[in-house]
């Protein structure tokens, strides 16, 4: 079984053409050579999933890609050989998703209840973690946040369908997430 890696930058807001940057730092190409969709499936209007259009994997395949902001800051994930697997990450705010109260529609009665039994000192951390996977799964996926969010059970940290890796960071306020879907090892590299 091949091991995918992702690349994560975790850089300042606004990173305009961040994603187009991570690409061609990935790849060993010139920023303007990247072409990126984000074209959505629906409607076709530039709010979709971004996707790498050019250039491609040494494989052929289409270099997977995933952006996502909180406090300040644009987490890029970029994976040259996820062999057409599809990516989601996420960053996340203890503090912000602590104010959210969202438990109730966002959350599957496990993860609630894993959240209600957590000890008060560390249940915005899980919370957090908790939103953070569900969000990278749900942007991997590519489902956003349309369906009915206590659906998706994260409780257990994975997925039947996906690799979810929990990525230390240096801010105690940051949670960050990588969902890769299929099976197989993934190596996570955090570039701050």
């Amino acid at each position: 079984m091949t091991t995918s890696h992702v690349r994560v930058v975790l850089e300042p807001a606004p990173a305009l053409d961040g994603l187009e940057r991570a690409v061609a730092s990935v790849a060993r190409v010139r920023a303007d050579q990247v072409v990126i969709d984000s074209s959505c499936d629906d409607c076709g209007r530039p709010h979709g999933k971004p996707r790498v259009s050019s250039p491609r994997a040494p494989d052929g395949s289409e270099i997977v890609v995933s952006k996502s902001s909180a406090g300040g800051l644009v987490a890029i994930a970029v994976s040259m050989d996820a062999a057409g697997r599809d990516l989601g990450v996420d960053v996340e705010s203890r503090t912000s998703v602590s104010r959210a109260r969202v438990d109730e529609v966002a959350f599957s009665d496990a993860e609630r209840d894993l959240i209600d039994d957590e000890p008060a000192a560390s249940r915005a951390l899980l919370r957090t973690r908790l939103w953070s996977r569900k969000e990278a799964y749900l942007k991997a996926t590519g489902r956003g946040v349309r369906l009915d969010l206590t659906t998706v059970d994260l409780a257990s940290g994975s997925a039947a369908d996906a690799v979810i890796v929990d990525v230390p960071v240096n801010d105690p306020d940051l949670v960050l997430s990588v969902v890769l879907l299929g099976t197989g090892p993934v190596i996570v590299d955090l570039t701050d």
